[in-house]
């Protein structure tokens, strides 16, 4: 990791990363566990830091008040207490408000489906084939080359329904914002698992279903993978699932 890394992050965060270097980077964090946890601490970081300056911003009024309010100091043109006590009420109401809005969205009980979904979430990348035949199929053809509505067209023209098919079907329907197919689709791929014993894509539909479910609104499905890949240190997804995200979607849950 380079000393550029910590300005690349912060660049990713505030939005002001080039789509291609946007994508560059997500597929960096996808792999490099310790560049994506720098990122949940800048990330952490920057939610105390603007929750502290508001709190900030009304321990200073809280000042200026008792400043005004109290006797001693005598002003040109002095303005009565009640009228004093009228104005600074307003401008701590006016921060309070401010600082609850700010906890609501950077306490992870303020917290939102999209929001948590968007946190985690980092589009596939086809890296290898799978099938070991050294021949690319349509469908990973289609899906390298990020053409994700050929995709959808090839798994409902019922060309290609492998456990790799399927997994590609959901991780396009994401891409589309299909949630409904997207879970449709990851869950072919585990019933193939179970029936056939074989893992494959099985590691990789848990982890986009479980995000599935979490923008869907199914809590109790998505607690129920997420506590299986956090359980299992052999999933390959086990490092992105840890005790925050769980409890952000438990918190979900409870309201």
């Amino acid at each position: 990791m380079d000393n550029s890394t910590p300005d690349i992050l912060i660049q990713y965060l505030d939005g002001e990363l080039p789509g291609n270097e946007q994508q560059d980077l997500q597929q960096k964090l996808e792999q490099d566990a310790g560049m994506q946890q720098q990122l949940d601490t800048l990330r952490s970081a920057t939610d105390v830091i603007r929750f502290y300056g508001l709190k900030q911003k009304i321990a200073g009024l809280h000042v200026e008040m008792m400043d005004e309010l109290l006797p001693g100091v005598k002003k040109m043109h002095p303005i009565s207490p009640g009228r004093k006590l009228i104005r600074y009420s307003i401008a701590v109401a006016a921060s309070l408000l401010l600082l609850f809005g700010a906890f609501k969205l950077f306490n992870p009980k303020g917290s939102s489906p999209d929001k948590i979904f968007a946190s985690r979430y980092v589009t596939y990348e086809l890296v290898t084939m799978r099938d070991g035949n050294g021949m690319e199929t349509k469908v990973e053809k289609a899906y390298r080359s990020k053409n994700y509505t050929e995709v959808l067209r090839i798994h409902d023209m019922n060309e290609d329904h492998t456990p790799l098919g399927e997994f590609l079907c959901g991780a396009a329907a994401l891409e589309t914002k299909d949630l409904p197919k997207a879970i449709k689709c990851f869950n072919e791929v585990l019933d193939a698992h179970r029936q056939t014993g074989e893992g494959i894509m099985k590691d990789e539909a848990e982890y986009y279903l479980s995000l599935s479910y979490i923008r869907n609104q199914e809590y109790e499905r998505a607690l129920l993978l997420l506590n299986t890949i956090g359980n299992d240190p052999a999933h390959k997804y086990n490092d992105k699932v840890d005790d925050k995200l769980i409890h952000e979607v438990e918190r979900l849950q409870e309201k």
